[in-house]
């Protein structure tokens, strides 16, 4: 059974979508991209359509997790482990280190990690901060991106791995320097991570918890067993053909590792711990708080963490697909701080970056994409409309349904069109 949420404003016809739709025909196609848009049925999906930065249409179907005593609906407070999302609010609390004068985006990020950052392919040429942050690094995420809390960052590049190993954490053989390629890599942001460890002096959880999340007033985190309301957190499942299966987040939450481990951590060895990349806990409500932040440029209810600058940087391109410059299974083709641009300009795989027929837009943000589910954190700079969503329940990685005229999933498409087209008209 379907379970679900409807929140209602008066939301203008959009002159990019096909045609506007009553806000019950928007939640009957929501529903049916809960219950047909894949081979099995999702478990949950909770969807925002912002316009000027208010919540002009929500939905929220499905199960945040089943339990003995049945499902746990969806709501608007539900944490999702939101996946790359989390790209952003970490390059937040770095920009505040930047602000500061502790972080320079363009020196050497070897330097601040307090060991040598090189490509052997390339020895003299520095990777720097901004590289890590939009994936021009030449760093790649090769077998793994996460170390326990007893490992130090450094032995991802260390002498004992060598070019052609699965653990080889470099471009190789390829001719494209540091600053030149765009490859998407995760591991990145493990290095940020470790680089606002060692520029504050605290643990990336508490850091992000202290600097950033509580000031703007959002709910969640990065480390799953400190969260406020861990009753709030959602179970990820992937949906085989035997039934649901658990990906992560389960209930009761046990801890990844042995406390004594993570208490005897130091910090600035290991950023990878909290992933940084993607282990943000948060919701609908946090993300429209966050949207909010953005837009108003950097301050959010009297509070101001960033500077307008700052949140210029993050949102400006500095890499731009030109057809030859990079590669991406992802609908990207601009690159800044952290975030994409939506500009419609075709991807490394030849795609337009269209979430939906008929765009003709500028959005910014970022999509999520881990333990089987989607997620959209999107809006236009310069009118506050935005798309929210995160979409759980898909069948193993590499197996959705593809998109029809993107490199976004089939759902993610049906999602964007069904938000895009929401209507004035009452239900």
């Amino acid at each position: 059974m379907t379970i679900r949420g409807l929140t209602l404003a008066a939301l203008a016809v959009l002159p990019s979508a096909a045609h506007a739709q009553t806000p019950t025909e928007t939640t009957h196609a929501l529903d049916r991209v809960l219950t047909q848009g894949e081979v099995r049925p999702l478990a949950a999906i909770a969807a925002i359509r912002l316009r000027h930065g208010r919540v002009a249409y929500s939905y929220y179907g499905g199960f945040a997790r089943q339990s003995p005593d049945g499902a746990v609906p969806v709501g608007p407070q539900t944490l999702f482990r939101i996946a790359s999302i989390s790209k952003v609010v970490t390059t937040i609390g770095l920009m505040e280190l930047v602000e500061q004068g502790k972080i320079n985006l363009d020196h050497d990020a070897s330097d601040y990690l307090g060991f040598r950052l090189r490509n052997p392919d390339f020895p003299q040429t520095p990777i720097t901060v901004r590289m890590l942050l939009n994936h021009t690094s030449s760093i790649r995420d090769a077998d793994g991106y996460t170390l326990p809390p007893d490992h130090r960052i450094s032995e991802f590049f260390d002498a004992t791995h060598k070019p052609g190993d699965p653990g080889y954490h470099f471009a190789h053989g390829d001719g494209h320097a540091p600053g030149t390629w765009f490859e998407y890599c995760n591991l990145c942001y493990g290095l940020v991570g470790t680089i606002m460890e060692r520029a504050s002096g605290e643990r990336f959880d508490h850091y992000q918890q202290t600097h950033v999340l509580a000031p703007l007033g959002i709910d969640g985190g990065y480390n799953r067993m400190a969260l406020p309301h861990p009753d709030r957190l959602a179970t990820l499942y992937s949906h085989q053909p035997r039934g649901w299966e658990a990906e992560t987040d389960t209930q009761p939450r046990t801890p990844n590792w042995n406390a004594a481990f993570l208490a005897s951590y130091t910090p600035g060895t290991n950023g990878t711990l909290f992933s940084p990349q993607g282990g943000l806990r948060i919701s609908m409500e946090g993300l429209t708080r966050l949207v909010r932040f953005m837009l108003a440029h950097g301050t959010l209810d009297g509070r101001t963490l960033l500077s307008a600058r700052s949140i210029d940087l993050m949102q400006t391109p500095t890499w731009q697909y030109d057809g030859k410059n990079g590669d991406c299974p992802y609908p990207i083709a601009s690159y800044g701080l952290s975030m994409a641009r939506l500009t419609g300009a075709r991807d490394s795989s030849g795609r337009e970056t269209r979430p939906y027929k008929g765009y003709s837009g500028d959005l910014a943000g970022h999509l999520g994409d881990a333990y089987s589910l989607h997620s959209g954190f999107w809006y236009d700079p310069a009118t506050g409309d935005g798309f929210l969503f995160a979409a759980d329940g898909f069948p193993d990685s590499g197996q959705e349904r593809p998109g029809a005229y993107s490199s976004f999933t089939r759902v993610e498409e049906e999602i964007f069109t069904a938000l895009a087209e929401a209507g004035t008209s009452a239900p």
